[in-house]
């Protein structure tokens, strides 16, 4: 053939591929069988093979590019990660409608769904770049800790239900498309590769096989998976961009620019029909070619999600309904206690293998001692066990016909595992504690709980390096990470290197970090991640100009940790001291006039402060040259400080969560109902009930234009 016929028959070899990958990973139809679209497929890489010159970026046969020589790097996402929250019956769906009538302060919403199949498998997010008149796959990240994922476009790229590129017609064009969606592996195919793997190889579960698929170095090994994808969300400037006003719009769109939606999406009317789609695919899961464990639900309409908007993790317009707990039976061996951080003893029973919900189980928490007393559990029991969440296993029943004569009672211990010391249980509490601060245990889950993703993020700090840390009296608290030099690593156990250079430097990039992780990470009883971001945002931080020394760039992170360049750079931070000083200042009454942060957190809190101790911990990280960086946000002068606000009816420009947010920024609290402590009624269109009852109780009823002035 002549070149022109070549470069005519390759784009048509590739047109047609595409088609027929359309309408099998799409359209849901099999026009052609896998043996035909394979010997099409082998024909192009002939002629591309031959004729180097007519291969194009977008064509089928560039998927698998190049391995990877490293770890895969991390990238930040464009819109941070959120998880649905999950509900397991009605009941919560009714608590999660009501949350939502109280949220938009209107009663008997008739709230239309989109609801598709919650897909098990690994969350990723796909980033196109408008390039000329096309979108060009140029990032594929994984969800990671939300804010910051693995890089997996290499093994992304290899899944051939997903675009390259695309075009669309629309008269607005963002220059990025953000997509976000779930790789995962079909039931047949993960048969397939277990069938090829050793034993110990063998994936427990598709959506392990998957996660392990897109995070191999080497493409092709993706490539031979045969993975696939759906998709169902948008980034916000994207979604925004685009002028996309309901979520079946949105997925509309997804689907025209021919990437991959779950063909069982549906838009429902209320709760009556919700019930019904589960109820049908809880029945057949089974059946289908992939693994589900629920479905997901989101209100259909875009501008109700911006009024409800989302807490610090969790989209409060949307829920996962998730299938009951698998549930197993598996006999108990043992029964042990584990020392967590703030010194809670958690009894776990140790149990006969049992492979539950896709994993092999051989532990179960127990929960606490009133827990055993109240299922009356003993070593030699057989128990139903289920995954709590689908994560957490727990054991909910004792089986006593089948107890064996020979069972044991379990008595509580009276001293700590780890140290001996005598366990208390605080009046009121259930759960016992070791008091001893110095517990090794104690300090173990401190440090873990420190360098875990959600708080500092320092890579190489498993459980076993800890061990090592501790048993050799190198680190006894967690801010002596931070002062590790590569002369005393390099001499212990497990610490060759490659290791001492990678964890040196991963300390080293971790010592500036977000406030509201650092809050987090000290570990402080009852103040988890929302309650870290609410502290973060809405205390008064004194920041600083300070000169730090950051690695060049150019000569890399390594290179200039061990003895060569290093820069003086200035950047706005909080010192440890300054933290100090803040949290010393602030009393269990003021923090509890923080929206969100209730009696039991603000004693807890202060509580901390105020022991030597904590103090001395602070001062230590200052020293390791540790600082928070001042969170991104609203500082607005706290004019608002305890006053309570109630908002109800449509305002005329202010979403309700943004309304909401001006309040909380500037030291005030939202209220979902009116009550005589309540200061102002915030009103728009139809206000409902909520006004009648502001004017009953002669509280001040406000519009948008006089809550703006109210603001300054």
């Amino acid at each position: 053939m002549k070149v022109e016929e070549i470069m005519q028959r390759a784009e048509k070899l590739r047109d047609e591929i595409w088609r027929l990958n359309k309408a099998y990973f799409i359209d849901d139809k099999e026009e052609a069988s896998e043996d035909v679209r394979d010997a099409l497929k082998q024909e192009l890489i002939a002629l591309e093979a031959a004729h180097p010159e007519i291969i194009t970026p977008d064509s089928p046969t560039q998927r698998v590019g190049a391995p990877l020589d490293g770890r895969l790097p991390k990238i930040k996402h464009l819109t941070p990660k959120e998880s649905l929250t999950d509900a397991f019956s009605h009941e919560e769906l009714l608590d999660w409608i009501d949350q939502m009538e109280r949220a938009l302060g209107k009663e008997g919403v008739a709230f239309e769904f989109v609801s598709e199949l919650k897909i098990d498998g690994l969350n990723v997010t796909l980033i196109y770049e408008l390039q000329e008149e096309s979108y060009v796959l140029v990032r594929a990240i994984t969800r990671g800790n939300g804010i910051e994922g693995e890089d997996v476009t290499h093994s992304v790229k290899t899944i051939e239900s997903v675009p390259l590129s695309f075009e669309i017609d629309r008269p607005n064009k963002p220059k990025l498309i953000e997509v976000s969606g779930e790789v995962y592996m079909p039931k047949a195919e993960l048969d397939n590769l277990n069938l090829a793997l050793e034993e110990d190889e063998k994936f427990a579960n598709p959506r392990n096989a998957a996660a392990g698929s897109l995070r191999q170095l080497d493409p092709k090994i993706a490539a031979s998976r045969k993975l696939a994808i759906f998709c169902y969300e948008l980034g916000k400037d994207t979604t925004e961009a685009l002028g996309i006003a309901t979520q079946q719009e949105l997925m509309e769109f997804i689907r025209s620019c021919g990437i991959a939606t779950n063909t069982e999406l549906r838009l429902l009317q209320g709760l009556k029909e919700v019930e019904g789609m589960y109820e049908e695919f809880q029945k057949s899961r089974d059946s289908l070619p992939y693994d589900i464990d629920g479905i997901v639900i989101k209100v259909n309409d875009k501008r109700m999600q911006k009024d409800l908007g989302s807490t610090a993790k969790a989209p409060r317009w949307a829920r996962a309904y998730k299938f009951p707990a698998e549930q197993k039976t598996a006999q108990i061996l043992d029964i042990q206690l584990q020392v967590g951080r703030t010194g809670a003893i958690t009894p776990v029973s140790h149990l006969s293998p049992t492979h539950l919900a896709g994993s092999t189980v051989t532990r179960a928490t127990l929960h606490n001692a009133d827990e055993i007393e109240r299922l009356d559990v003993r070593i030699g029991d057989t128990v139903v066990v289920q995954k709590a969440g689908d994560i957490i296993p727990e054991v909910v029943e004792v089986m006593t016909n089948l107890r064996p004569a020979n069972s044991r009672k379990f008595h509580f211990p009276l001293h700590c595992p780890s140290c001996e010391g005598e366990l208390v249980r605080p009046e009121g509490e259930a759960v016992h504690r070791c008091p001893n601060t110095n517990c090794g245990a104690v300090r173990q889950e401190k440090i873990e709980h420190l360098v875990s993703r959600y708080a500092f993020n320092i890579e190489g700090f498993g459980k076993e390096t800890i061990d090592v840390l501790l048993e050799q009296e190198v680190v006894s608290d967690a801010a002596d990470i931070f002062f590790l030099t590569y002369d005393v690593l390099i001499t212990l156990p497990l610490f060759k290197e490659k290791k001492t250079e990678n964890i040196l430097t991963a300390i080293e990039s971790a010592k500036h970090v977000p406030l509201d992780r650092f809050l987090f990470a000290l570990g402080i009883r009852h103040v988890g991640r929302e309650t870290a971001e609410i502290l973060a945002n809405r205390l008064q931080w004194p920041k600083s100009e300070l000169t730090v020394e950051q690695s060049n760039a150019s000569a890399g992170a390594q290179a200039a940790l061990f003895g060569e360049e290093k820069t003086s750079v200035k950047i706005h931070g909080i010192t440890m001291a300054n933290i100090a000083t803040t949290l010393q200042a602030q009393s269990p009454e003021d923090l509890f006039l923080i929206d969100g942060i209730g009696d039991v957190v603000a004693k807890s809190l202060s509580s901390w402060i105020a022991e030597e101790d904590n103090r001395a911990l602070l001062h230590k990280f200052e020293n390791a040259g540790v600082i928070a960086v001042q969170p991104e946000g609203s500082h607005a002068e706290q004019t608002l400080t305890g006053q309570i606000f109630v908002l109800t009816g449509t305002l005329p420009t202010l979403a309700r969560e943004e309304a909401k947010k001006m309040v909380k920024d500037r030291g005030g609290k939202v209220s979902s109902s009116v009550s005589k402590n309540t200061n102002y009624v915030l009103a728009g269109d139809d206000p409902g009930s909520k006004y009648d009852k502001a004017k009953d109780l002669d509280v001040a009823v406000i519009t948008e234009e006089e809550f703006i002035q109210l603001l300054g």
